[in-house]
C-alpha cells in the first residue's frame, strides 16, 4: 500500500540521486557517476541522526582506505601491497574508533589493488573517489535537511498522546470490571498497539537524544518517560488479565482506593498522592470475607502496586511539557 511515509522516502531517494548524478556529470574530475549514486544509497536514511552516521562512516572508511592504500600502494603492489594495507587500516579505524568504517576502508584498499587498471592509479584517483564520496553525501544531506525534515519531538508527543488513548480505556475497564458488577464487557484489549507504539517511540526517544544529547527531549525526561510506558504497558496487562480471573464486580463492596483512583493517574500531573496501598494480611482477609482466591488478589495487588507508581512517576515526568 503506497503511505505517504513510502511516497517521501521514495522522493527523497529520487531527488538525491538526481542531485548527485547532475553534480558528477558536470565535474570532469569525476570518472564514474556509480561512486556518488552508491553513496546516496548508503547513506539516506528516514532520520537525520542516522543520515549523519552513515555519512561520518563512508567519508572516515575513504578517507583512511584512500589514503593508507595510496601511500602502501608508493611501495608495494598487488595482493602483497593489499595484505600490507588491510594490516594497517583495520588496526588504525579500531585505534581511532571508527570501526564502523571498517569495511568500507577494506573495500576502498581492494579496489586500488585487485583490480589491473585501479593498480595504475595514482594520488588522483584516490582524491577522485573521496570527491565522488563527498559529492554522493552532499547531496544526501542536502536532501534530508531542506526537503521534509522530521520533527521528532512532535512526533514523540503525537505517540505519547496515542499511548493515553490506548491505555486509559483499559484502566477505567480493569476498574468497571473488579468495582461494577454486571455483565463483562467485550472491549478487547488491544496490546499489539501498544506495544507498536512502544517500539516506534524507543526509536525517536534514542534518535533524538543522539541527535541533540542536551536538547529539549534530555530536558523533558524522554528517556525516563518512554521506560515507563513500557512498564506501564507490560502492567497493565498484567491487572487486565488477573482481573478477568475474578467475577464482575468482585471488589464492588470492598474499600479500595488504590484501584479507585486508578483511570485518573494519567491524567492527575502528579499531583495527587500515591494512594494508600493496602498490606497483605488485609488482602488476605479481604479474598477470605469475599471468597475470592487469595493468590490471584495478591497477584493483582502486587500488579496494581507496580502499575500506580509507574503511573505516578510517569506524571511527575510529564509536567516539565504539560502533557499530562
Amino acid at each position: 500500500m503506497l503511505t505517504f511515509p513510502v511516497l517521501r522516502a521514495a522522493l527523497k531517494y529520487g531527488l538525491a540521486a538526481a542531485l548527485a548524478g547532475t553534480l558528477a556529470m558536470n565535474r570532469k574530475d569525476v570518472q564514474f557517476a556509480w561512486y556518488p549514486l552508491v553513496a546516496v544509497v548508503m547513506c539516506m536514511d528516514e532520520t537525520d541522526t542516522r543520515v549523519l552516521a552513515a555519512s561520518r562512516t563512508r567519508v572516515l572508511g575513504t578517507l583512511t582506505g584512500g589514503l593508507v592504500g595510496g601511500l602502501v600502494h608508493l611501495v608495494l603492489s598487488g595482493w602483497v601491497g593489499l595484505t600490507v594495507s588491510l594490516l594497517l587500516v583495520v588496526p588504525l579505524l579500531r585505534l581511532l574508533g571508527w570501526q564502523s568504517s571498517r569495511g568500507l576502508g577494506m573495500l576502498v584498499c581492494s579496489m586500488l589493488f585487485l583490480i589491473e587498471r585501479y593498480t595504475e592509479q595514482n594520488w588522483a584517483y584516490v582524491g577522485g573517489r573521496i570527491l565522488d564520496t563527498l559529492i554522493g553525501i552532499g547531496a544526501v544531506l542536502v536532501v534530508s535537511f531542506l526537503f521534509w525534515p522530521v520533527d521528532r519531538l512532535a512526533e514523540i508527543r503525537s505517540i505519547d498522546a496515542q499511548l493515553r488513548r490506548v491505555i486509559t480505556p483499559r484502566l477505567e475497564e480493569i476498574h468497571r470490571g473488579l468495582k461494577e458488577p454486571g455483565p463483562l464487557l467485550e472491549r478487547p484489549s488491544l496490546p499489539l498497539i501498544g506495544s507498536r507504539l512502544n517500539l516506534r517511540l524507543a526509536q525517536l526517544v534514542g534518535d533524538e537524544l543522539r541527535s541533540a544529547p542536551g536538547g529539549r527531549a534530555h530536558r523533558q525526561h524522554w528517556r525516563q518517560r518512554q521506560l515507563l510506558w513500557e512498564r506501564i504497558q507490560h502492567h497493565s496487562l498484567q491487572v487486565e488479565r488477573l482481573a478477568r480471573l475474578l467475577p464482575r464486580g468482585a471488589l464492588a463492596h470492598a474499600d479500595t482506593p488504590w484501584l479507585d483512583d486508578l483511570p485518573a493517574m494519567l491524567v492527575s500531573g502528579g499531583n495527587a498522592a500515591i494512594p494508600a496501598l493496602p498490606s497483605r494480611q488485609s488482602l488476605v482477609r479481604l479474598a477470605s470475607g469475599h471468597q475470592l482466591p487469595p493468590l490471584v488478589l495478591l497477584g493483582l495487588d502486587d500488579e496494581i502496586q507496580r502499575l500506580v507508581r509507574s503511573l505516578h512517576s510517569l506524571a511527575l515526568a510529564s509536567r516539565r511539557d504539560g502533557t499530562a
